[in-house]
């Protein structure tokens, strides 16, 4: 019985090591958002949603330590979709982004990790404005209409 138990144990803890190294290994894949790309929806709004600068890609992550454009266009997301009114918008993704992302996180039921990747951009509500107009609203990019196109 104390044989089967301390089996039973080891493989928990190998199973858990398993699946931290793949989730570890999967976002290490993930290139970082060093950028931001603007995006109309059908109806004339515009977003400025974190991208990958290098291929323009918005399947990226940043976190602690990040900087540029789309730490910025986060930053006003959160800003004017979630009340950071006091967060600074200078593109420095540091301790006070960081704690207001895993604020936004938890208010979206997403795990709060203050990382943003896909999971995130999918599930909060981006700034969507019309420039010219001082108009904005806040929506998902599925809630958008579409065709959305940058």
């Amino acid at each position: 019985m104390k044989r089967t138990l301390t089996a039973l144990g080891t493989a928990a803890v190998l199973a858990a090591g398993l699946l931290t190294a793949g989730t570890t290994t999967a976002s290490a894949a993930m290139p970082t958002c060093t950028g931001a790309n603007t995006y109309v929806d059908a109806v004339g709004y515009t977003v400025e949603m974190p991208t990958d600068y290098e291929n323009g890609s918005n399947f990226c992550v940043m976190g602690r330590g990040a900087s540029g454009r789309g730490v910025e266009a986060l930053q006003w997301t959160m800003h004017f979709c979630y009340g950071q009114i006091n967060l600074a918008k200078d593109g420095q993704f540091g301790p006070a982004t960081e704690a207001a992302l895993k604020k936004v996180q938890a208010s979206e039921g997403l795990v709060a990790d203050g990382v943003y990747g896909p999971n995130t951009r999918d599930r909060i509500k981006h700034k969507w404005e019309i420039w010219d107009q001082g108009i904005y609203r806040c929506l998902r990019m599925s809630q958008a209409p579409a065709p959305i196109r940058d």
